[in-house]
């Protein structure tokens, strides 16, 4: 009997040997849900483009099953493109074992998201990170598709990226992230540490986030008129779905001839304000052409 027991205990461990029981995964998103996967998520539905382009940053690009319909075609062709408001009909058809998203498209998705959750789907609500939450946030999408080295490439990242530029002299820069009410970024924004990575000064440091963890904040007209005649040397406009606003819209502003000597300069807004490790390299390298287009040695 006990030969038996023994053999019985040995044929166990080399099956669990050779097929070792994988743990579940556990993660908390941003709406407060506690998700449990039982393996990696292989086929990912992201509906947030900052979400497909940080899982295509850490390695997780061929996981993506479908993008959203705001995603840049060029960075994901062939991957089918969903609208914003998906129902559950056209999710389920592409068999996605992980859904990622926003608050924000959450509250506009109730039914579908109740409807993917009863037929088995994992859905992720994760929100936009500021800076210093990047790591945590690429650190969950890690754990959620096993690559282990998600939050170590933003730190490698963040540490190549830096223009190596002095404190003194830098130009002084203010963003329009929305022209309704005229807002700015936050100090903890994304777009406030790209500004001061390609060597500019944000001139709006001290602007208040419109609620805890925002990237906008209200500065308004006579704020910057105000802030104009300490100097600004680059006026620069977020644009994009956030900021719909053309050259000549900002050209013909009743205040604009008091931004005085300032340049005027449009950048696209995944390139200044979208929380992307896949587009920061580039977000950093053009603003920096933009702050000094003539170059410049530094030490």
């Amino acid at each position: 009997m006990a030969r038996c027991l023994m053999r019985l205990l040995s044929v166990l461990v080399f099956l669990l040997l050779q097929y070792p029981v994988q743990a579940e995964i556990r993660v908390s998103d941003d709406s407060g849900r506690s998700l449990v996967l039982e393996q990696t998520a292989g086929r990912i539905l992201s509906l947030y483009a900052g979400h497909s382009e940080n899982l295509l940053a850490i390695g997780a690009g061929d996981f993506l099953a479908a993008v959203s319909e705001g995603d840049d075609p060029h960075l994901f062709a062939g991957v089918p493109r969903l609208p914003f408001r998906a129902d559950a009909e056209q999710i389920l058809a592409l068999s996605p074992d992980l859904v990622l998203m926003r608050p924000f498209t959450e509250s506009t998705l109730g039914e579908t998201v109740r409807i993917l959750e009863k037929s088995g789907v994992t859905v992720a609500s994760l929100d936009p990170p500021t800076w210093d939450g990047m790591g945590p946030y690429l650190s969950k999408l890690g754990i959620m598709t096993g690559i282990e080295s998600a939050e170590k490439l933003w730190r490698e990242k963040t540490a190549a990226v830096a223009k190596k530029v002095p404190e003194e002299g830098r130009p002084r820069v203010f963003l329009e992230s929305s022209f309704r009410g005229l807002k700015t970024c936050s100090p903890s924004s994304w777009a406030a540490h790209v500004i001061h990575l390609a060597g500019g000064v944000n001139v709006a440091g001290g602007a208040q986030p419109l609620r805890e963890g925002s990237p906008l904040a209200p500065w308004g007209e006579e704020r910057l008129l105000t802030l104009a005649m300490e100097g600004i040397d680059v006026y620069l406009v977020q644009a994009g779905a956030m900021n719909p606003v053309t050259e000549q819209d900002v050209l013909s502003r009743s205040w604009i001839s008091g931004l005085e000597n300032a340049r005027i300069v449009f950048l696209p807004e995944e390139y200044i304000s979208r929380p992307s490790l896949f587009r920061l390299e580039e977000s950093v390298d053009r603003l920096f052409k933009v702050l000094y287009p003539e170059g410049g040695v530094f030490p």
